[in-house]
This record gives C-alpha cells, sequence and structure tokens, in this order.
C-alpha cells in the first residue's frame, strides 16, 4: 500500500538551503554589516543572506526580514531582487503548505531572470517551478519545468545543474511508473555527480536508481545502490541521504517478505530523524514504522506513529499522504475493535479517495460486484465449458504466436528497407558531395589561372607601353631631329617609309598593349570596349569584323566585364588564326535579366579547328563560362563556318552606377 509513497522520497534532493547553514555568530555577523549597509543593492543581497539565518527555527523573523528586502528592492526598481526574493520565499511558503502561491512567484521570477537574460537563476527558478508542480501532484507541467532548466544547464555546460534535473526527471518518470526511463536519468545524474565530484548528487542518484531496481523487481540490484548511497551518505557526514536509502530499503525488504530486517531498517532510520527533520520523509517513516510496529502486534504504539503521520500530513496539506494515514488507521483500529472510530477514520479516508480519484473507485467497487453475481450464476456452465475453452485457448495461443512472427518478419523487413533507403540516400548525398567539392576545386583552379593570366597581361601591356613604345616614340624623335637638321632626308624617299614604318610599329604596339590591358573597358564599359576591338582587329584585305554591341546592356562589375571582354577576345582570336574566315559578326545583347554574345564567321568550321584544343580550350572556356553563371553552344558544320552562343544570368551581378 505504501509502495508507491516511498518513491517519492528521492525528490528532496539538495538544492533547499539547510537551517543548520547558518549559527548564531553568522546572524550577529550579518546584523552588524547592515548597520552600515547603505540603502542600495547590496543591502538588498545582505538582507536575504540575514533571512536565510533564522529558517527554520524563526519563520516569523525570517519572514518580516525577506519582505524587507521586497520592499527596498521595489524602491531601487532593482527587478532581480524582486525575483530573488520570490526563490528565497519559497521555502517559507513550502513550510505552511502554500504551495500554490509559491508556484505564481518563482514562475513570474522565471520571467523577470528571462527578460534580464539572467541564464544561471533562470535555471534556478525553473527547478523551483518543477519542484512546487511536482508538490501539487501536476507531474507533466513538472517534467516540462525539469526540461527547460535541463536545456539551458546544457547549453551552459554546467554539469552540477545538469546532473540535479536529471535526478528530478528521474524522480518523476518513477512516479508515472516508468521505470527504465527512470534508470537511464538517474545513471545520468550519477554520472554527471561523478563527473564534478559531487557526492551528494551520486547519492540521490543512487536512491533513485535502487527504487527504478526494486520497482522492476530486481532485488539485489536495488539494495545494492541503496547500500551504496548509504555509505555514500556516512563519508560525507549527511544524514538525510542515510535516511532516505533506509526507508527505501525498510520498503524494499517489506517488498520481500523480511520483516525483520524492514523494522530494524525503519528503526534506524527513525533514530536519524531528529538530525534531518524533514516533513516529507518524516510522514513515510512514521506510517512504514506503524505498519511494522502493527505487524508486530504492538498496536498502540503503532497507531501513535500512524497519527503523527496524520498531523504532519494536514500540517503540510500532504493530501496523498493523509489518505494513505487514514487508510492504515483506519487498519489498525478495527484490529483493536474500536470499531467506531476505524469506521470514522474509513469514512475520511474514502471522502479523500473520492476527491483524489472521483468516481473511479466508486465504479470500480460495483464492476467488481456485477462481475463476481455474474461469476456466480455461470459458474456451472464455465465448467462445462472448462475443456472447449483450453483448446480455444490453445488455438488462440498458437494464432497469437503465429501473428507475433508475421508482424516481427514484417518489421524487420520494414526496418532493413528502411536502413538500406538510409544507406542510399546517405551514399548519394556523399555523391553529390564530392561533385561539389570538383566543382568548386575546378572554379578555384580557374579564377587562380584567370587571376595569373590577368597579372601577366597588365605587366606586358606596361613593359610593351612604358617601355618599347617608350623607346619608339624616342627613336622616332630623334629620327625626326636628324630629319631637321639634314634637310636632304626630308625629301629623300627611303627616309621617309622608314619612318611611316616606325609610326605603324608605334601604332601597333599601342594596339597591342591596348588588347592586353584595354583602359577603355574600365572608363567606357563593355559595348564601347568590345567594339573598340573589333575595329582593331578587323584588317579589310583579310577579315572584316562586324559589331554589334548598343550601350544599353548597362555596366556591370569589373571582373565580369572583364572576363566576358577575355572570352571574346578569345573566341575572335580563334577566328583569326585558324578559321581562314573572310568575315565575321560579333553581336551583344541582352533581354532583362539575359545577357547573350553571338559570334559567327564563314570560314571552315569547327572540326579543322585544331586552335581549340590549344591556348585556353575548349574546355577551360567552358569551365570559365560555367564560373560565370553562363551557358555555351557551339554549332560548327565543316565548310560552313562557326556560330558560338552564350548566355549569361546576370539577375545576381550587381548593376555599376555609371
Amino acid at each position: 500500500m505504501l509502495k508507491r509513497l516511498f518513491f517519492v522520497c528521492c525528490l528532496i534532493s539538495g538544492l533547499c538551503l539547510s537551517a543548520r547553514a547558518f549559527n548564531t555568530a553568522t546572524q550577529d555577523s550579518l546584523f552588524r554589516v547592515l548597520q552600515y549597509k547603505k540603502a542600495d543593492t547590496s543591502r538588498v543581497n545582505t538582507l536575504f543572506a540575514y533571512a536565510m539565518s533564522y529558517l527554520p527555527d524563526s519563520l516569523q523573523k525570517a519572514d518580516q526580514i525577506f519582505r524587507e528586502a521586497l520592499h527596498l528592492s521595489r524602491q531601487l526598481h532593482y527587478d532581480k531582487g524582486v525575483a530573488d526574493f520570490a526563490c528565497y520565499y519559497m521555502y517559507i511558503q513550502d513550510m505552511r503548505g502554500q504551495y500554490r502561491e509559491s508556484l505564481f512567484m518563482v514562475d513570474k521570477a522565471a520571467s523577470i531572470y528571462a527578460a534580464l537574460k539572467d541564464t544561471m537563476n533562470l535555471m534556478r527558478a525553473l527547478s523551483f517551478s518543477g519542484n512546487e508542480h511536482h508538490s501539487l501532484g501536476n507531474f507533466p507541467a513538472a517534467a516540462g519545468r525539469y526540461l527547460e532548466a535541463l536545456k539551458l544547464a546544457d547549453a551552459m555546460r554546467d554539469s552540477l545543474f545538469s546532473g540535479m534535473m536529471n535526478n528530478h526527471l528521474a524522480s518523476l518518470f518513477v512516479i508515472l511508473k516508468d521505470f527504465r526511463k527512470g534508470f537511464q536519468y538517474a545513471e545520468k545524474a550519477y554520472h554527471n555527480g561523478l563527473a564534478v565530484g559531487n557526492n551528494r548528487r551520486t547519492s540521490a542518484a543512487l536512491i533513485t536508481m535502487g527504487s527504478c531496481m526494486v520497482s522492476l523487481h530486481r532485488y539485489e540490484e536495488g539494495e545494492q545502490y541503496y547500500r551504496q548511497a548509504i555509505n555514500t551518505g556516512r563519508e560525507l557526514e549527511d544524514s538525510a541521504y542515510v535516511l532516505k536509502a533506509q526507508l527505501n530499503l525498510g520498503n524494499l525488504y517489506f517488498e520481500q517478505g523480511n520483516r525483520e530486517k524492514a523494522y530494524q531498517q525503519y528503526s534506524q532510520a527513525l533514530e536519524l530523524s531528529d538530525k534531518y527533520p524533514q516533513p516529507e520523509l518524516l510522514t513515510y517513516l512514521y506510517l512504514g514504522y506503524g505498519r511494522e510496529l502493527f505487524n508486530l502486534n504492538r498496536f498502540t504504539e503503532a497507531f501513535s506513529y500512524v497519527e503523527k503521520a496524520i498531523t504532519m500530513a494536514q500540517e503540510y496539506n500532504a493530501t496523498n499522504e493523509l489518505r494513505w494515514a487514514y487508510l492504515v488507521a483506519s487498519n489498525l483500529k478495527a484490529t483493536m475493535g474500536d470499531y467506531k472510530q476505524a469506521f470514522l477514520l474509513r469514512e475520511k479516508f474514502e471522502v479523500l479517495n473520492d476527491s483524489l480519484t472521483g468516481d473511479a473507485a466508486r465504479n470500480n467497487v460495483a464492476l467488481l460486484e456485477m462481475q463476481y453475481q455474474s461469476e456466480k450464476k455461470d459458474r456451472e456452465l464455465t465448467e462445462k465449458q472448462l475443456q472447449l475453452t483450453r483448446k480455444d485457448l490453445q488455438l488462440q495461443h498458437k494464432n497469437m504466436w503465429l501473428f507475433f512472427f508475421l508482424i516481427s518478419a514484417i518489421l524487420l523487413l520494414a526496418f532493413a528497407f528502411l536502413v538500406w533507403q538510409r544507406l542510399k540516400h546517405r551514399h548519394k548525398l556523399q555523391q553529390q558531395q564530392l561533385q561539389t567539392m570538383e566543382v568548386e576545386k575546378t572554379v578555384q583552379v580557374l579564377e587562380a589561372m584567370i587571376q595569373g593570366e590577368e597579372r601577366e597581361r597588365t605587366r606586358l601591356s606596361k613593359d610593351l607601353h612604358d617601355g618599347v613604345g617608350g623607346l619608339l616614340s624616342a627613336v622616332k624623335m630623334h629620327f625626326a631631329a636628324v630629319k631637321h637638321d639634314r634637310t636632304v632626308l626630308q625629301t629623300d624617299k627611303g627616309f621617309i617609309h622608314a619612318m611611316g614604318m616606325l609610326d605603324d610599329a608605334i601604332g601597333e604596339v599601342r594596339k597591342t598593349a591596348h588588347n592586353l590591358m584595354p583602359e577603355l573597358l574600365a572608363r567606357m564599359g563593355l559595348a564601347e570596349a568590345v567594339r573598340f576591338y573589333c575595329r582593331n582587329v578587323s584588317h579589310s584585305r583579310h577579315l572584316t569584323i562586324s559589331c554589334y554591341a548598343p550601350d544599353d546592356i548597362g555596366r556591370f562589375k569589373a571582373n565580369f566585364e572583364l572576363s566576358v571582354y577575355r572570352i571574346v577576345q578569345e573566341l575572335v582570336n580563334n577566328i583569326i588564326k585558324h578559321s581562314q574566315a573572310t568575315e565575321a559578326f560579333v553581336q551583344l545583347t541582352r533581354h532583362g535579366q539575359l545577357l547573350t554574345i553571338t559570334v559567327e564567321d564563314n570560314g571552315i568550321g569547327f572540326q579543322t579547328h585544331p586552335g581549340l584544343q590549344t591556348g585556353m580550350g575548349l574546355n577551360s572556356l567552358q569551365s570559365r563560362i560555367k564560373a560565370l553563371n553562363g551557358n555555351l553552344e557551339i554549332d560548327a558544320s565543316r565548310g560552313h563556318g562557326t556560330t558560338a552562343y552564350i548566355e549569361f544570368d546576370i539577375a545576381i551581378m550587381q548593376l555599376m552606377e555609371v
């Protein structure tokens, strides 16, 4: 009957500040400090410490000091102080059984801490809120608060707080009878405690782990965990953990029917109760000890302890514990022959039981009564049909096993299919990643090559323009001076022809330098640069290049314009070198977010173009265009010339302001 009640013992963790942590010397020291403290936030925090030194012996004095701290916090508009008050004052409210009032306040405190982005205190407030929900029996809400706090603790990498939350969650799952999951959380809490070297956390976790093992009827393992918790508690000289473990160990022996050991454990726990007068533990201790005295036929003494449990449960509003205390007391009085008192206690139990369980208990009793009457009437018929029923049961048993086998086979196949699909999908993703990496590598190599080419073109352009061009210009000036000094040369045809050739050389050097690094591209844009380039390379005797490039195509980023200009250059150079064409046509157009380039010639066709496999090459040209978010199509038939058509999606290109 009290089995479930004893599991709740493991909920009491190390959050509550021990009243014995402060003594009179501490109170005197804090009082002297307060005499000189100004009315600021530091005084608020000192008041909180001073109030805690009076707990749990002087609740009224502590209450007065807490309220003084709250009043000062409001005067200073110190929001954190208001939130801290709720978390400290919760201890007094819990001692008075005011769980709902305490829940309201700690939830408000959590809101304040969240607004202040005070994660550490927010975790503490969420934990306290979970404790209050737990005390009120709202276990889903308590689990929600603990999980919120656990997420924050994991994000903060606070192993100590994570262990505490894991132990709270483990205790909830024990109450909800999900013992395996409870053991998992308790085991996490145990390892958290070991990681941070906190024996109190490990001791609390061991008690919860033991309760889970007992509920799963693995008594030997449960006893080992309880014994380990007792040893740890004694090493810490903390009788609270020893008391909790002994209470649970007594319940284990009761479950095994070992009354002598159970009585021994409860007796030892009772001796420790003076050192740790925790109300929740004392209620369970008195009920358990009274139960064992009842089994020893010490009825009067047993009833006195049950009465203590009733008084304590009434004082702290422990409704569920009070219900079971009434039932145990009723059974005791009936055994002692006091049937009137037994009836009154039983009636109180029924009232509380109805308030906690509604009409469920009465409906169950009525159902049992109907089943009993039906079984009585049908007993003879049941005897006659017993043989047939056994055969039917055997057949059903076989069918059930066959059904389970088929379901298992289907689930196994489904699982294998899902694993296969997952592996296939993972392989596909890996292939896609490899392809993406290859493309990225190609683009990086291409970008490096382009940058190297541009640097080399710039260097050559400067060398031609500043070096060779300057030298030729100096030679021309020298010849012009000689011509001026010697009048005979002014009419010399050979000299005049040489000067003309020198002018042509200077022009060619300038043209070549411009093609290598066109300044016009940066100043006037892509359209004007392409038109100028086509005019420069067009030779009336061998190749005539027509160009259509309207200015309304706009301006683009400098790198994009230079790359497109180089692509046009490469295509035109291939025509000059390899096509044997007499006419060529270059066209740049723009339609919305689409830039198109067409380069045509009337040469010998693509197949006989060996130049496409040298220099930049077709593959390199394709890679460069693809890197610019473009597409290249080539139509080349032998003897019918070559047409190169390029499209660029310029939606992602940022237009420049002219």
